[in-house]
C-alpha cells in the first residue's frame, strides 16, 4: 500500500490548511519580490556613486591643484588655509562653509568677512 497521498486528496481533506499554504506562499514571493528590489537599488546606487566619482575626479584634481598653488594670504582670502585645502570636497566641510556664509556679519570670523 502507497502511504503518500495526491495533492486533490490532500486539499479535500485539509481544505483551510491549503489557503494557509497558498497565502504564506504569497507572503514569502512578496518578501522576496522586496528584497530583490532592495538589493537592485542598492547594486543602481552604488554604480551611479561610482560612475559619478570616475566623472568628477578630473574637476576634483583641478580645483585642488589649484588651490595648492594658492600663497597663504591669497587662501586667507577666500576664508582657507592650508589644512582646509584637503577637506574642500567633503560634505561636512561644505556644510560648515554654507552656514557660516549664511550667517550674519557680527557672527562671522573676522578673517571670512
Amino acid at each position: 500500500m502507497d502511504a503518500r497521498i495526491t495533492k486533490p486528496e490532500f486539499d479535500s481533506a485539509i481544505p483551510s490548511c491549503a489557503s494557509t499554504l497558498s497565502s504564506a506562499e504569497a507572503v514569502r514571493l512578496e518578501a522576496t519580490r522586496l528584497r530583490d528590489e532592495a538589493i537592485g537599488r542598492w547594486i543602481r546606487k552604488a554604480a551611479s556613486s561610482l560612475f559619478r566619482a570616475v566623472v568628477e575626479y578630473p574637476r576634483r584634481r583641478r580645483v585642488y591643484e589649484e588651490l595648492a598653488t594658492l600663497s597663504d594670504r591669497e587662501l586667507a582670502d577666500i576664508g582657507l588655509n592650508r589644512g582646509d585645502i584637503s577637506h574642500v570636497f567633503e560634505d561636512e566641510f561644505r556644510a560648515r562653509e554654507r552656514l557660516a556664509a549664511n550667517a550674519p556679519a557680527k557672527a562671522r570670523p573676522a578673517n571670512a568677512a
